[in-house]
């Protein structure tokens, strides 16, 4: 039975032939967004990819006196991964650090949790500055049947992600800098469900989350995290 890293591994060369070097690579990026894997794992999964008939390979001059394996998916392993990718996914367990770390909020000096968050703040700005630059390489939402189609929805995910984190690490901050008197319960403001429309990229973006904009830029914080938590206000915590 194929692992989900071999699923991975025959996506990677759905899209073109690679050496195990470039696979490595590729779960780096852009796969590193959503899966990744060390190269000690990929190696013996290949391996078994083989001996399954899902995937073959050429030896081809490297760059120094030995040759170098370049591998291909096969027409059988074509089909599984058309058949796997339909499949429900397997539950998996969630494991977030930071929000472990929240539940835990109240043990710990505020202070030192608030520099913890802009800390994470500034990795998830950091990222989201990545992703929109490489989203200005699409000029609209290439077709379902275009291989481009699956680097667009995983980063839009990718987008829609480090938004909600950052608004989350705003709120944060925003809670372990006031007083102690509670704040309002927050009331969660969800989209609606999108229409979606493939020859109209900016109403995707719009109607997925309507503060997203094609540059990420400051102005446009307070109105994303207000529109997810309420009461995050832009409020100097002496006032309150």
């Amino acid at each position: 039975m194929t692992s989900t890293l071999g699923y991975a591994i025959l996506t990677a060369l759905a899209r073109r032939s690679r050496s195990g070097y470039e696979l490595a690579t590729t779960m780096g990026h852009p796969l590193g967004c959503f899966w990744t894997a060390r190269h000690s794992q990929i190696h013996p999964e290949l391996q078994r990819l083989v001996a399954a008939e899902l995937v073959t390979f050429e030896q081809v001059p490297g760059p120094g006196p030995q040759r170098k394996k370049i591998y291909s998916i096969t027409r059988r392993g074509t089909k599984a991964l058309r058949e796997w990718v339909v499949e429900p996914p397997q539950a998996r367990p969630e494991r977030d650090e930071l929000l472990l770390k929240s539940y835990a909020a109240w043990l710990a000096d505020p202070a030192e949790l608030v520099k913890l968050f802009q800390v994470q703040l500034e990795e998830h700005e950091r990222r989201l500055a990545a992703y929109e630059d490489e989203r200005s390489s699409f000029t609209n939402v290439p077709g379902r049947e275009s291989r481009r189609f699956g680097d667009y929805a995983t980063l839009w995910y990718g987008i829609s992600y480090e938004n909600h984190r950052i608004a989350w690490c705003h709120w944060m901050i925003d809670q372990l800098t006031r007083s102690r008197r509670p704040s309002p319960v927050p009331q969660l403001s969800l989209p609606q469900e999108p229409q979606l429309c493939l020859s109209q990229e900016p109403q995707l973006g719009k109607e997925l989350c309507p503060s997203l904009e094609p540059r990420f830029s400051a102005p446009l914080e307070p109105q994303f995290s207000a529109s997810l938590y309420p009461s995050c206000e832009a409020t100097n915590p002496s006032e309150s």
